[in-house]
């Protein structure tokens, strides 16, 4: 049923949105421990420090490998409930920049999705005609996005001229230097 990949959808979200603070946590952890491994003379304390910090950074990772899984599943879930809603893959998804940011591909796995629109249209009266609307959205998504490329260069043509009106710009160039220097005297006050 079309509520229970509302449901996946929200629960991939909620979990994912979990994992990125327990990230946070384990960071700081780390970053801590590090700092505490510096600041003291003591090879016993330098020791322990040393294990916490491999212990935070391996949780770090750990977390961060398992968000990186789960956001192919949760792209395909949220692709798969859009096509059910009747929302256009171009409203879903106005670029993707896969290889254009070295990123690999980023095309959606189109079998996944029909497999998932499948799979929750069992339930429905009339399973048929969602596999027929499915048909209908990806041969209109595949346009889109084999359209990518172009969208792409001319947003990127666009945002190099609004970069280069900005340079040009005095009241920009003093909130930019302005902006530099407080970055500055943080990072000073950090380290």
């Amino acid at each position: 049923m079309r509520s229970h990949l509302k449901v996946k959808v929200f629960a991939l979200a909620a979990e994912m949105t979990y994992i990125r603070r327990q990230e946070e946590k384990w960071k700081t952890k780390a970053k801590l421990a590090r700092q505490r491994q510096r600041a003291t003379a003591d090879l016993s304390a330098q020791a322990k420090a040393i294990s916490s910090q491999a212990y935070a950074e391996n949780a770090f990772w750990s977390h961060r490998h398992h968000r990186y899984g789960l956001k192919g599943d949760a792209r395909t879930s949220h692709l798969a409930y859009g096509c059910m809603r009747g929302i256009r893959y171009s409203q879903m998804e106005s670029m993707c920049y896969g290889p254009l940011k070295g990123y690999g591909s980023s095309e959606p796995d189109w079998k996944s999705i029909e497999s998932m629109v499948e799979r929750f249209s069992k339930d429905e009266t009339t399973p048929q005609e969602w596999m027929q609307k499915y048909a209908e959205w990806f041969a209109a998504a595949k346009v889109w996005y084999e359209g990518n490329t172009e969208r792409i260069k001319t947003w990127q043509a666009q945002r190099l001229h609004e970069h280069q009106v900005k340079l040009a710009d005095p009241v920009y160039q003093r909130w930019l230097a302005q902006y530099k220097f407080e970055m500055k005297q943080r990072y000073q006050k950090i380290n």
